[in-house]
């Protein structure tokens, strides 16, 4: 994948686009989040497949506006590592269930790295690395 058709990709994310954002995805691509390496707390996840995806960020984007912005991309046959600098700006309190702790009017800044496997054209692998919380106040939206 290069880097015009990545940031496509992106595109469709901010924006919601969840057909095409899916359309990017292997049938069996698997979404690996990290934990918060103290082994207390949520522990790491992984969704199965476009739909767990689709379903995931449905009900986040419920609530929470999330932008994403690219830093780094670097390519390579099939990977991709990317720094994505994202944020999160909650516009109506989650569900209790739903195990965030933001409330309405929260922004929630980070940067993370994302390593793509891909099989032909499709995103097979998706891991997602957390490497730094920013402040608020650096907030972009």
């Amino acid at each position: 994948m290069n880097r015009k058709e990545f940031d496509k990709y992106i595109a469709h994310f901010n924006n919601r686009r969840y057909k095409e954002l899916t359309s990017y995805f292997a049938p069996d691509v698997t979404v690996e989040y990290y934990d918060n390496a103290t082994y207390n707390g949520t522990p790491a996840r992984t969704l199965h497949g476009p739909r767990e995806f689709l379903n995931h960020y449905a009900a986040l984007h419920d609530h929470t506006r999330e932008e994403l912005e690219i830093g780094a991309f670097i390519p390579k046959r099939d990977l991709l590592f990317v720094e994505l600098y994202t944020e999160f700006h909650t516009f109506k309190d989650p569900p209790a269930d739903s195990g965030r702790a933001w409330k309405a009017g929260d922004v929630t800044i980070m940067t993370n790295f994302i390593l793509y496997n891909f099989e032909g054209d499709k995103m097979k692998r998706i891991r997602i690395a957390h490497w730094r919380m920013h402040d608020a106040k650096e907030a972009r939206l």
